[in-house]
């Protein structure tokens, strides 16, 4: 009886733990040579792309688990598992003001993207580059934040190649090169 009260005792508080992470686990990106996830601070709605290995928030990615959407996170020991935030499907009428608004700050992170590549290409003599190549804190681009929901994870990073978006609203934003 004592053991088991003493389990529970020692179980909670890593529990409680889980809960007030703060953090969620919002997106996967997958290329041919490694896995991104985006982690957001709940708190702020920061995100960033990591890879495991990587640390974010003072926590290490320790694990990324593709079948079941998980990724692990671990500080001081304790792993910390979270699952992928299930897209939530929202139909919204925009104003022509608000549309306006997204599409000249969707328009302006393609642009950096663009610039990025473009600079990522002449050092690098490519002509191709991945996000994960350009984005991070030592990178062209510091930090890239997602203005209504899209995802910059799937676009096309060649020279020469259009970039288009859509935000969750349905905003569409192309960029031509």
């Amino acid at each position: 009886m004592k053991l088991r009260n003493f389990l529970l005792l020692v179980l909670l508080p890593v529990c409680a733990v889980a809960a007030d992470l703060g953090i969620e686990f919002t997106g996967v990106l997958v290329m041919s040579d490694q896995t991104q996830v985006a982690l957001t601070i709940s708190a702020t709605g920061s995100t960033s792309w990591v890879t495991v290995g990587q640390k974010f928030s003072g926590y290490l990615v320790s694990e990324f688990d593709p079948k079941d959407g998980v990724v692990v996170l671990t500080k001081d020991g304790v792993p910390t598992r979270l699952r992928l935030r299930t897209a939530k499907v929202q139909t919204k009428t925009l104003s022509p003001e608000q549309e306006q608004i997204i599409r000249k700050a969707v328009l302006n992170n393609l642009r950096m993207i663009a610039a990025a590549s473009d600079q990522f290409y002449l050092e690098n003599g490519t002509n191709q580059t991945t996000l994960a190549q350009l984005v991070g804190p030592t990178k062209y681009i510091k930090e890239l934040r997602s203005v209504d929901g899209e995802n910059y994870g799937t676009l096309v990073l060649r020279q020469g190649v259009n970039l288009s978006v859509t935000t969750t609203s349905g905003v569409t934003v192309n960029y031509g090169q």
